[in-house]
């Protein structure tokens, strides 16, 4: 797990992806200015999180089991390290490196945006805004974790990891299903960093959660008897 932490906080990825994402954020606090308020700024960076920075966490994610395919193979030939310990390895290293990234970036979101644009927020609803937002991370990291076992190919994994994640925003609406809908919490974040809380916001919740776990049990079984 560490080794996979070091190599993924040492790359130029990450790097670019904060430098961008600091810059973004910077032009959006100071172009919004006094008539900015906490509830829209701090929305639309969190909202950037699930519609932008997902396609990242998407390659970061869905690329940590497949593409390291014949080095497992050797690490289990040798015995240096079982199925699970791998497996639970890139889970859990994938997840704190996506909560660290996020944590960082909204730490100055939100910091900027308290210090110029004018405050609407409550601060229970400012906190339920940013765990709902690492909630939807999380379940995003950890459905690309299980991509990345269940196809050997790391292009597919990716691709597959995309079409699900947008049709989850664009089309489980459509089919009743907005509860589990990353871009329904976008729309509910404004209102939410306000202090609104809807009882359809525990529904996410669980929804996300159960997703989560699944992803996780799932992917360990297969990969507890995959063939390598």
């Amino acid at each position: 797990m560490l080794a996979d932490m070091s190599t993924l906080f040492r790359s130029k990825l990450t790097f670019a992806w904060f430098i961008a994402a600091i810059f973004l954020e910077l032009v959006r606090v100071l172009g919004s200015g006094s008539a900015g308020t906490t509830s829209s700024v701090v929305s639309a960076g969190l909202s950037d999180f699930v519609l932008i920075w997902s396609l990242i966490m998407i390659g970061m994610t869905a690329s940590a089991v497949s593409s390291e395919s014949g080095e497992f193979a050797d690490s289990v030939m040798s015995k240096s390290v079982t199925r699970f310990d791998y497996l639970f390895a890139k889970f859990s290293s994938r997840i704190i490196y996506v909560l660290a990234m996020y944590g960082a970036i909204s730490a100055v979101i939100v910091g900027l945006t308290l210090g110029i644009v004018k405050n609407d927020y409550q601060i229970y609803g400012l906190i339920s805004s940013l765990l709902l937002v690492a909630l939807a991370l999380i379940v995003l990291t950890t459905m690309g974790v299980a991509f990345s076992t269940f196809s050997p190919n790391t292009i597919i994994a990716i691709v597959s990891l995309l079409v699900v994640w947008y049709a989850m925003m664009f089309f489980f609406p459509l089919v009743k299903l907005e509860f589990l809908s990353p871009a329904n919490l976008i729309t509910l974040l404004p209102g939410i960093i306000r202090g609104n809380w809807t009882t359809t916001l525990w529904n996410t919740i669980v929804g996300w959660t159960s997703i989560s776990v699944a992803c996780t049990g799932l992917s360990a079984i297969y990969f507890y008897l995959k063939d390598v």
